[in-house]
């Protein structure tokens, strides 16, 4: 049997991330059950997490809606306690949005994997296995920051320095 080309495998690995995004998600399903934002809620969130300080017309542009919409959820959102509007300094008409204490929980949970399922996961991994993960790990660790380095030089959505 020959050896798989690089393009072969990339396409194997892309579908193993494919499935273990699955499984992860299913794991999680559970401990996000109680979170009472909507999609675009959670979009929304994830953006002003990225990028502090944005006008609602910024997040109106990025999430791909209109002002009124991108208003309105930006009001739900004030309710709920996840994120705070702020006059802009540079022109009071205008409003910064960022997360409140309670919106960083929400959007740190979104990211968050606990330790204890992590450790399952490759609690089970021969040395050999381990030894390639490392690996393997730190070369996409080294290829998300260098897109994240890359990312950085484009434009950011609008936003008033603090």
């Amino acid at each position: 049997m020959s050896e798989a080309s690089a393009d072969d495998l990339r396409r194997d690995i892309l579908d193993s991330f494919e499935l273990l995004m699955l499984h992860v998600t299913r794991w999680r399903q559970v401990d996000l059950a109680d979170v009472d934002v909507t999609m675009p809620q959670a979009r929304c969130l994830m953006l002003v997490a990225l990028y502090p300080l944005m006008s609602i017309s910024a997040l109106a542009s990025h999430l791909h809606i209109g002002l009124p919409a991108a208003s309105g959820l930006v009001e739900r959102l004030v309710e709920a306690g996840y994120v705070e509007r702020n006059p802009d300094p540079n022109d009071r008409r205008h409003q910064l949005v960022t997360l409140s204490d309670g919106g960083r929980a929400l959007v740190e949970r979104f990211h968050e994997l606990p330790s204890e399922q992590l450790a399952e996961l490759i609690a089970n991994l021969s040395v050999e296995e381990l030894r390639g993960l490392r690996l393997g790990v730190a070369a996409i660790e080294r290829e998300a920051r260098l897109v994240a380095e890359r990312t950085l030089l484009t434009p950011e959505p609008e936003r008033t320095p603090a």
